[in-house]
């Protein structure tokens, strides 16, 4: 479980003089041990003060937000650098100073909506939606409704020439019939358009672990604001710009705004910043949101990147389908109006004799008109969209989202599905069932759900490494009857679950980990877990169980099984 070295300095020990081990399975293998230490670790700290009623003193919004670009200008590392550590700002300190924010405790909850109010919400822009009067417009741009309002035009001139009483029927019919179908189509997109949106908003519908007041609570993304101190963790997509103020072992992937696809290290020394819409590669930190919503990097490039929801390919094929008809139909109303001219200008038949040229080729132009609009399957493609959409609606009311249209047309051909389980067809809520704790092994789920049965110092080594060598979470719940909340890796949650139970003496998790200092200088260090290394380590600096005036370093090692216990030397025994 441990590797420590003796002694009250405040640096890490250079060598290890003795290992020990224990090993917990949680469903699947988890296991918490020690062996060398190996990986990168990037740590600082900043202090603040907690923001107060009088959010950011006597500054105005506009002129907070215009301090807040000169440290987020695109492109610009050396000068955001730069006006961050000048006198202006005063670095990180300075920052969290004017921000009115602490880096431990963050902003004070009760000014949230002040700041969402003065200096705007994280909400991302998009394009205004169209009314249903520009539906109604563009579906007037199509070519089949245009050839049949000519016609009503040219019918219903004809007509009302020829014969004043009731000549105007026929076209003004056709003109009613366009109107129906332009109505039709435009409600039929408009309704389409309010359903992807409610997608949409769905879609960006994420928590973010922010700390306010002290505690770590999970917050919808919109909700952040200025000066909110935000945690992010491998795989998290960061939502709003902000400044490091703690990180271990860091790399974020800004391929997204830069195109370079490298990881990019992050420090608090040479590259403290992170900008939205970029996603952490490795490691876990700490930064201060200092540009949120339009203001954000990325929220200035959304804006010239919003586009329509595009076509599935079965709706591509019908379009296809359907302009390859249209052709057709269009060469048999030519050939068709051809004929009957023809018919007329050189057969002659007795009972076109007292028809006009000019009435019967109006009589054929709409004949091949009626020819167009019989033959072309308009409605088809309008019809697909139509019920992918309000399938989609109708699965996201079931709790399934569905991103991609396209999705839903593979799964209709699927006829195996592979799926994850854990969090799939399961609450992606996992506990510890057995285990072997300090040599005492236990295989029946009971056992851990009374004190455990081993020394004082044996469990406050595993308690401890359970605390430190974790990233996850568990928050208490509103009202008693309901489960805690599990924000982060749940084989990490089920460990803290089973530390602060019956059988860890109820132990507080929170506070060994304000305790270690992590990212705080000569505080305690997080190696994150990677697939190289199947391992997390964390180095901690703490009290010795034995003598409390003393301190002491010590390694532990959470991961694989198989790796951790090679490197292992010692077992820990009750």
């Amino acid at each position: 479980l441990e590797a420590r070295g003796g002694g009250s300095s405040s640096e890490p020990p250079t060598s290890i003089e003795r290992n020990q081990s224990t090993a917990s399975t949680v469903r699947n293998s988890g296991i918490i041990g020690s062996g060398p230490m190996n990986g990168n670790s990037m740590n600082g700290e900043g202090k603040g003060r907690n923001g107060s009623s009088d959010v950011m003193g006597e500054m105005s919004g506009p002129a907070m937000t215009e301090l807040m670009a000169l440290i987020n200008q695109p492109q610009a590392l050396s000068e955001n650098l730069r006006n961050l550590l000048g006198s202006t700002v005063g670095g990180i300190n300075g920052l969290l100073s004017l921000l009115q924010t602490d880096s431990d405790s963050g902003i004070n909850p009760e000014t949230a909506a002040n700041r969402r109010e003065l200096y705007g919400s994280n909400f991302m822009p998009s394009a205004p939606p169209k009314s249903f009067w520009q539906f109604f417009m563009d579906a007037f741009d199509d070519e089949t409704v245009q050839i049949l309002i000519a016609a009503a035009i040219v019918s219903l001139a004809v007509g009302i020439y020829d014969d004043p009483s009731t000549g105007y029927v026929e076209g003004l019919a056709i003109l009613t019939a366009v109107l129906i179908v332009a109505i039709v189509t435009a409600g039929n997109d408009y309704e389409k358009q309010r359903q992807f949106l409610a997608l949409s908003e769905a879609n960006d519908d994420v928590d973010v672990l922010v700390i306010r007041g002290g505690k770590a609570k999970q917050i919808p993304v919109a909700d952040i604001v200025l000066g909110d101190i935000v945690c992010v963790e491998a795989g998290d997509q960061i939502p709003c710009d902000g400044v490091l103020v703690g990180c271990d072992g860091l790399e974020i992937d800004e391929s997204a705004l830069t195109g370079e696809p490298d990881d990019v290290e992050k420090n608090l020394e040479s590259d403290p910043f992170v900008l939205s819409g970029c996603t952490t590669a490795a490691g876990s930190g700490q930064f201060v949101a200092i540009a949120v919503g339009n203001h954000s990097q990325w929220g200035v490039i959304k804006r010239s990147l919003e586009k329509e929801q595009e076509q599935t390919p079965l709706q591509e094929k019908l379009d296809d389908m359907a302009a390859m008809i249209g052709y057709v139909g269009m060469a048999a109303a030519a050939a068709t109006f051809v004929a009957m001219m023809f018919i007329k200008l050189y057969v002659k038949p007795d009972y076109l004799a007292d028809v006009s040229i000019f009435s019967h080729a109006l009589d054929a132009f709409i004949i091949g008109v009626t020819i167009v609009v019989v033959a072309v399957p308009e409605g088809l493609p309008l019809a697909v969209t139509i019920s992918l959409a309000f399938s989609t609606k109708k699965m996201l009311a079931d709790q399934n989202l569905i991103r991609v249209l396209a999705a839903c047309e593979t799964m209709g051909n699927a006829t195996n599905i592979c799926s994850d389980k854990t969090g799939t067809l399961t609450e992606n809520r996992m506990t510890v069932v057995k285990g072997i704790f300090a040599d005492k092994r236990h295989d029946n789920a009971g056992d851990l759900n009374k004190p455990a049965s081993i020394s004082a110092k044996a469990l406050h080594i595993m308690l401890q490494g359970i605390s430190t060598c974790s990233t996850a979470r568990v928050v208490a719940p509103e009202h008693q009857e309901d489960r805690p909340q599990i924000i982060g890796n749940k084989t990490e949650a089920a460990l803290i679950l089973l530390s602060s139970s019956v059988w860890g003496r109820n132990d507080n998790t929170d506070s060994r980990r304000s305790s270690a200092r992590f990212g705080k200088r000569d505080g305690s260090r997080l190696f994150p877990f990677s697939s190289a290394r199947k391992r997390m380590s964390v180095i901690v600096n703490q009290q010795n169980f034995e003598n409390s005036e003393t301190s002491e370093w010590v390694l532990y090692h959470k991961g694989a099984a198989e790796t951790v216990l090679g490197d292992c030397s010692f077992i820990l025994m009750l």
